[in-house]
This record gives structure tokens, C-alpha cells and sequence, in this order.
């Protein structure tokens, strides 16, 4: 007979190779794992009240349903890059605009820039797009909150994939850099050809908007570490935009305002009694299988006792 501690013994193993699984789509490095498990200090102070046992069994099945999302989404991301290149005529094109608005490049970053600082700016803009994301849903996990599961998974990227697409369908603009003809302090070696294809699709920006949307959310928060982790981190991915002079400064404030737009929509959405349904169903898949754990136990104990 299945024991309680043994249950969750199972979901947490199925939970360790899941977080080992998003790890090691993007691998990312050591520091990610410490920013990681740092945003998990105190998160006590924001879990719902309701046993592993109720929450685990649809939690880790809709943080599988994310990863599975995650794994494939750079392939597909490719993908719409490349029919925008082949096939899509945009309407507007503000390369030449955005560069002769006083300001708009970030000009000013670039004055002081250490080689420590670039370092660290580079691996924030290389890892962070996907790991600020990460850092809110698995902590919304262990706060065994379904709403705040959703409302991260939401505002922070699944509203954002196909509502920030009109824009870059529509609007032509490059990184600055490109435009400029400066060397792209990403220094990731692309041809000509490369540089033309991964440089479009700057506004907004959503470095920026993912970025913003995990700190909106974070603030709301009661752990003030949790809050701080968030928001140094998402604010270094932001700067880091602009440091490496890959978005305009109007990039930046418009995924801000995306990301704002975002984070209400989800908090729409999440309020709605259809959510609330939801939230039922998923706290009653594991109530069930917590019942018949409880019930079985509950029976063999009698049955030992009476031998």
C-alpha cells in the first residue's frame, strides 16, 4: 500500500527532474541555480495554506505543460522570425525615425563599461529573458496558490507570445547597434545575413516587458527579500538592454507599458468566477487523490490493528 510519505516522496522526485529539465534547456549556469534558489527564501510567507498532497499532482502536471511549452518555443520562435524575413512586408519601418530622435539611443550606457560589468550584463541579457520568467512560476508553485500559478504564467508569457506578434509583424525596427554600425556588444559572432534576421522585432521590447511584468507582480508580494531578488534582477535585465545598445530607450518604456497592460489583463482574467471554476477543478484532482491516499491508509491501519 502506497504510504503518504511515500507519495510524496514520488512528487517531489517527479518535481526535482521537472526543475532539472528546465535547467537544462537553455543550460543554464551555476548563478541561475543560487538566483533560483535564493527567490525561494521566504516563500513560506506567501504559500496558501493547503497541503502538498492537494496542490502537487495538477501543479506538476501544468509546470510539465509549461516546460513542454518552453522546450519547443525557441524552435517555433525561429520559425515566425524567419517567415516575418521571407514573407512579411511591414508597414512601418523606423529604423531611420527611432535613430534620429534625440535621446532614443542609450548613448549614455555605453560611457563607462567595465569589462566585470559587461560580463555581467551580457549573461543577464543572455539567461535572464527566460529565467525571470522561471523564477516567478516556480516560486508560484511553492506557494501552492493555483491564481498566482496562473497570473504569473499570464502576465509573464503566455498573454505576452501572441499579443506583442501585431507589433513585430507590423513594425520594422533593428537593435541599435545594427542601425548604427557599432560592434554588437553581445559579441555573438553572426554573419551579415544572421545579424539582418535577429535584430529585428525591437518594439517593444520584451526583455523588457517579461522582465517588468515579474516585478509588477513581485511587489504584490509579502516577502521583502522575494521582492528584492525580483526587482534588482529584473531591473539589471532591463539597464542591460540598453547597456548593450540593443534597444532604443522608447523600446524599453513601451515593453514597460506592455508588460503593465499584461499584468492587468491576467489580473482580468485570474478574477473571473470561470478562474475560480478552474481553481476548483485543480485543488479537486489532488483533494481526491488525497482522500483515496488517506481513506486506503486509514483501512489498512484498521486491518493490522484487528490482526
Amino acid at each position: 500500500m502506497l504510504t503518504k510519505k511515500t507519495y510524496l516522496i514520488i512528487l517531489a522526485t517527479i518535481l526535482a527532474l521537472l526543475v532539472f529539465l528546465i535547467f537544462r534547456v537553455e543550460n543554464w549556469q551555476l548563478w541561475c541555480l543560487i538566483v533560483m534558489i535564493a527567490s525561494l527564501w521566504g516563500v513560506s510567507k506567501d504559500a496558501k495554506p493547503i497541503s502538498w498532497l492537494r496542490f502537487m499532482p495538477a501543479g506538476l502536471l501544468t509546470l510539465l505543460i509549461f516546460y513542454i511549452i518552453y522546450k519547443y518555443a525557441n524552435p517555433f520562435w525561429f520559425k515566425v522570425v524567419a517567415w516575418q524575413t521571407e514573407s512579411m512586408h511591414h508597414t512601418f519601418n523606423w529604423n531611420e525615425w527611432f535613430n534620429a530622435i534625440p535621446g532614443n539611443a542609450p548613448s549614455m550606457f555605453q560611457l563607462w563599461q567595465p569589462e566585470w560589468l559587461t560580463t555581467y550584463m551580457q549573461s543577464v541579457y543572455i539567461y535572464g529573458f527566460t529565467l525571470t520568467y522561471w523564477l516567478c512560476i516556480i516560486r508560484a508553485f511553492f506557494t501552492k496558490d493555483v491564481k498566482k500559478f496562473g497570473r504569473y504564467a499570464l502576465a509573464g508569457y503566455l498573454l505576452q507570445v501572441p499579443l506583442i506578434l501585431p507589433f513585430y509583424n507590423l513594425i520594422f525596427l533593428q537593435e541599435v547597434w545594427y542601425v548604427q554600425g557599432t560592434p554588437d556588444l553581445l559579441e555573438r559572432g553572426l554573419t551579415a545575413a544572421e545579424a539582418f534576421n535577429v535584430t529585428i522585432n525591437c518594439f517593444p521590447s520584451m526583455h523588457t516587458s517579461i522582465a517588468f511584468a515579474a516585478v509588477l507582480l513581485a511587489m504584490r508580494e509579502r516577502s521583502k527579500w522575494y521582492r528584492w531578488v525580483v526587482g534588482v534582477f529584473g531591473i539589471s535585465i532591463m539597464i542591460s538592454t540598453l547597456y548593450l545598445n540593443i534597444h532604443w530607450i522608447i523600446d524599453m518604456f513601451a515593453g514597460m507599458l506592455f508588460a503593465y497592460g499584461c499584468v492587468k489583463l491576467s489580473d482580468w482574467i485570474v478574477n473571473r468566477k470561470a478562474f475560480d471554476r478552474f481553481t476548483n477543478y485543480f485543488e479537486g484532482f489532488g483533494t481526491k487523490l488525497e482522500q483515496k491516499l488517506i481513506k486506503d491508509n486509514a483501512a489498512t491501519h484498521d486491518k493490522d490493528f484487528s490482526a
